[in-house]
C-alpha cells in the first residue's frame, strides 16, 4: 500500500540535499515534455473506449510539435523504467526507488528529472494502450500483447475489472503534467533578486521537494499499471499521493500568481526609473546599469578589438558619445561593413557599445554568434545579455526598435540626440552630431587657404 504521509517535506528535504545537481546534463526537458504530453492525452480516449464503450473520437487530436533536432534520451527511460518496475515493492521500497532515480538523473535540473521519469512511465503507458486498440487487427500487435501477457485484458470484461485504477492512473497524469508544467513556467520567470521578488526565491527552493513527490507518484503510477498488467486483485491505494500532489499543485498555482504580481511591479517600477532616469542628468554607467542589469550587479565592458579585455565603463565612455548598437545576433556582412566604416568615420570622438538583445533564454550557441560577430568589428559589447523586459519594452516603446538593428546615440551630457535604423546609416553624415557647422567649415577653409599661402610665400622665398 501507497502512503505518501509516511515521510514528512522536512525529513524529504534533509535527503535530497545529499544529491547534486551539477546541470550539466545534455537534454532539453520542454520538448520531452511536448512528447509525453501528446503521448497521455491520447490514452484517455481509448481507455473510454474500452471501459464506457463509447467510440474513440475519429477527429485529429491537436497535438504540439516537437523541435526535428531533439535526441530522445531512450536508453536513460529504459533505466528508470526498470527501476520502477522492480524496485517500487510497498512504501518503503518507493521512497527508496524514488530516491535512486533522483540520484541517477543527478547531472540535470530538477525540472527534467521529473519529466524524465514521467516519460518513461509513458513510454510503457503508451504502448500498453496502442497495443489495447489494435491488437485484434493487427498480427503483430497481437503476438506482442500476447507476448507481454495483455491478452487477459484485451478484451472489455477483463479491462472493467481493472476501470477504477485505470481510470486514476490517467487523473494522476494529467495532475503530474500539470505540475511539471508550473515548474517549467517558474524556472522561465525574470528573477529580479530576491528583495524584489521575494516569493520567487522562496518557490524555486521547494521545487526539488515538489520533484520527490512527482517522481514518488509516477513511481506509485508503475507499480499500479504493473498489477493491472498482471491482472491482479489487489491495486495500488494511490489516493493519499493523488490529494498531495494535489496539493502541491494547489500550491504552485497560488505561488506563480503572486510571483508574476510582484515581478509586474518590479518591471513597472524599472521601466518608470528608465523613463526618468534621462530627465536627470544621469552618468552613462547610470544608463546601462538600468537598462542592462536592473538591479544586478554592473559587470564590465567587454573590448571586442583586444581580445574581449574587460574594461571600465567611465574609463571608456566618459565624456564621449556612445553609439548604442541595439540588435540580436543575426546581423549580416553588410551590417558589420557599415559599423566599420562608422568606426574609423567617428575615430576617437566616440564609441560604439553592441547591446545584444535576446527575447527569451540564451543558449550557448548564441553566446557564442554574439561573440563571434563583436571580433570583427572593433566595439564594445555590453557582457548581459539584454533579456530584462522593463529594458526591452524601454526600447521598443521610447526608441522605435522593431527587431531590426538600431543605433541610438547619447551625447557626452547623457542626452539621447539621435536614433536611426543601422541599414539607413551611409557613413558619418548620417549623424548630426558629428557634421560640422557652418563656422567650422568657414574656419577649416581659411585655414586650408593659410597653409596654401605660407607654402606658396616659403617655395618664393626659396627660390
Amino acid at each position: 500500500m501507497e502512503a505518501a504521509t509516511r515521510y514528512d517535506d522536512e525529513e524529504i528535504r534533509n535527503q535530497i540535499d545529499t544529491i547534486p545537481v551539477t546541470g550539466d546534463g545534455l537534454l532539453d526537458a520542454e520538448p520531452l515534455f511536448v512528447l509525453v504530453e501528446n503521448i497521455l492525452k491520447h490514452t484517455a480516449p481509448i481507455l473510454d473506449t474500452f471501459l464506457l464503450g463509447t467510440q474513440a473520437p475519429t477527429g485529429k487530436i491537436e497535438d504540439m510539435n516537437t523541435s526535428a533536432s531533439f535526441s530522445s534520451p531512450l536508453c536513460t527511460l529504459k533505466q528508470i523504467s526498470c527501476m520502477m518496475d522492480y524496485k517500487a515493492l510497498g512504501v518503503i521500497n518507493a521512497h527508496e526507488t524514488t530516491l535512486s532515480i533522483l540520484h541517477m538523473l543527478s547531472h540535470y535540473s530538477w525540472g527534467a528529472r521529473a519529466v524524465m521519469t514521467l516519460a518513461a512511465f509513458a513510454l510503457g503507458f503508451g504502448e500498453f494502450w496502442i497495443l489495447m486498440r489494435i491488437h485484434s487487427s493487427n498480427q503483430l500487435a497481437n503476438s506482442l500483447a500476447f507476448l507481454k501477457g495483455l491478452l487477459v485484458l484485451a478484451e472489455p470484461p477483463g479491462l472493467q475489472k481493472h476501470k477504477q485504477a485505470l481510470a486514476e492512473l490517467v487523473n494522476l497524469n494529467k495532475a503530474t503534467l500539470e505540475v511539471i508544467r508550473c515548474i517549467f513556467e517558474l524556472q522561465k520567470l525574470p528573477n529580479y533578486g530576491t528583495e524584489n521578488v521575494p516569493a520567487l526565491s522562496k518557490t524555486l527552493d521547494h521545487v526539488p521537494v515538489d520533484v520527490y513527490w512527482v517522481v514518488r507518484t509516477v513511481v506509485g503510477c508503475s507499480a499500479q499499471m504493473t498489477r493491472v498488467t498482471n491482472d491482479e486483485d489487489q491495486s495500488v491505494d494511490l489516493s493519499s499521493l493523488a490529494h498531495n500532489l494535489d496539493s502541491i499543485l494547489n500550491n504552485l498555482k497560488k505561488q506563480l500568481n503572486i510571483c508574476k504580481q510582484q515581478i509586474g511591479e518590479t518591471e513597472t517600477e524599472a521601466y518608470q526609473t528608465l523613463r526618468n532616469l534621462f530627465q536627470i542628468h544621469p552618468k552613462i554607467v547610470e544608463v546601462f546599469k538600468a537598462l542592462c542589469y536592473g538591479k544586478s550587479n554592473l559587470q564590465p565592458l567587454i573590448d571586442g578589438s583586444n581580445h574581449f579585455n574587460e574594461v571600465n565603463f567611465d574609463v571608456v565612455l566618459k565624456h564621449k558619445y556612445v553609439l548604442l548598437l541595439i540588435s540580436g545576433p543575426d546581423m549580416s556582412d553588410n551590417d558589420l561593413r557599415t559599423l566599420k566604416q562608422l568606426h574609423r568615420e567617428i575615430g576617437n570622438r566616440g564609441k560604439i557599445v553592441w547591446v545584444p538583445l535576446i527575447v527569451g533564454q540564451t543558449s550557448i550557441d548564441m553566446e557564442r554568434m554574439f561573440r563571434n560577430r563583436s571580433s570583427k568589428v572593433p566595439l564594445y559589447l555590453v557582457q548581459q545579455f539584454l533579456h530584462l523586459l522593463p529594458g526591452i519594452k524601454f526600447i521598443k516603446d521610447e526608441w522605435h526598435f522593431r527587431n531590426e538593428p538600431i543605433v541610438v546615440v547619447i551625447n557626452p551630457k547623457v542626452r539621447v540626440e539621435h536614433r536611426i535604423s543601422l541599414r539607413q546609416i551611409k557613413g558619418i553624415d548620417s549623424f548630426p552630431c558629428f557634421r560640422k557647422k557652418n563656422i567650422d567649415v568657414i574656419v577649416d577653409g581659411i585655414c586650408r587657404c593659410a597653409c596654401q599661402c605660407l607654402c606658396v610665400h616659403r617655395e618664393n622665398t626659396n627660390v
